[in-house]
């Protein structure tokens, strides 16, 4: 250990070298990133992107990932790299990206947006820092023409949200904001208790909802969290044209996936004739 720290020391007194194309170099270590490099980075400029970029059960843009390197993001991985810039989350270990900051990579912090607003301004903050704000804004473009070509139910369906241990998602939560884009009643909304909060079965069972939304599906309880969500009166009082379902990995970050959340719930909600 004695001897990685005083190799890091030493390199942190060599600036990295940018990119043949001047653009700087880049290494994402924040999942919710991975997509928007990919969208408006040029590639040449990608060194890595998150490990779990390949992982469809986080990422819905997986299949993607299989075109560009990843990394592991280990400070030995970003010494090979050798990136100009690290794209990190606000919510990463303090003492660790002041680490890569002494190896003499700038630091990139995104919030990891709970919701598409935020999104929208962290597309463009990151856009200028890549040198790539143009793009970065044609991009942000498109998300937004995508939304606003949704078409939303003629009525506002009152959704419940529930997830295994009685978690509902509340205000704030990106899959409020889905929930309000296409055109539904989000009933987990309570502006005091946070994005998340616990809902009784009882409480489910009288929200008098159109429509309960789950990110999994409950075949069996295999856990005690699963009880919930697979307990006889909640499928005996809604039936299984009241339940609609969205793929986790929409519901990680917000923005790149957005659209595609919103488009897959509206989807279900106005089923073709």
């Amino acid at each position: 250990m004695r001897l990685l720290l005083s190799f890091l020391v030493c390199f942190s007194l060599s600036p990295a070298a940018f990119s043949a194309s001047g653009l700087p170099r880049l290494v994402s270590l924040n999942l919710c990133a991975d997509p928007y490099l990919m969208a408006f980075a040029a590639k040449s400029q990608i060194a890595a992107l998150t490990h779990l970029s390949r992982d469809p059960d986080l990422s819905a843009h997986a299949e993607a990932a299989h075109q560009f390197p990843v990394s592991d993001g280990q400070i030995e991985s970003l010494v090979d790299l050798q990136p100009d810039v690290v794209i990190v989350s606000s919510w990463s270990d303090p003492l660790r990206n002041a680490l890569i900051e002494r190896l003499g990579f700038r630091i990139v912090a995104l919030d990891s947006a709970k919701n598409f607003a935020a999104a929208r301004a962290e597309i463009v903050d990151l856009g200028q820092a890549i040198g790539r704000v143009d793009e970065a804004r044609a991009y942000l473009a498109q998300l937004d023409a995508d939304i606003a070509a949704i078409e939303k139910p003629k009525t506002a369906p009152r959704i419940l949200p529930l997830q295994r241990r009685n978690l509902t998602a509340g205000f704030g939560h990106n899959l409020d904001d889905i929930i309000n884009r296409a055109g539904g009643i989000n009933l987990g909304r309570n502006e005091t208790a946070g994005t998340m909060r616990r809902v009784s079965l009882e409480n489910a069972l009288v929200a008098q909802a159109d429509f309960i939304l789950l990110n999994e599906m409950p075949h069996r309880p295999d856990s005690r969290g699963m009880e919930f969500l697979t307990h006889p009166a909640l499928a005996q009082y809604y039936a299984a044209d009241q339940r609609l379902f969205i793929e986790n990995n929409l519901l990680v970050c917000a923005g790149a996936s957005t659209p595609r959340a919103v488009k897959a719930l509206v989807e279900q909600l106005t089923p073709a004739p």
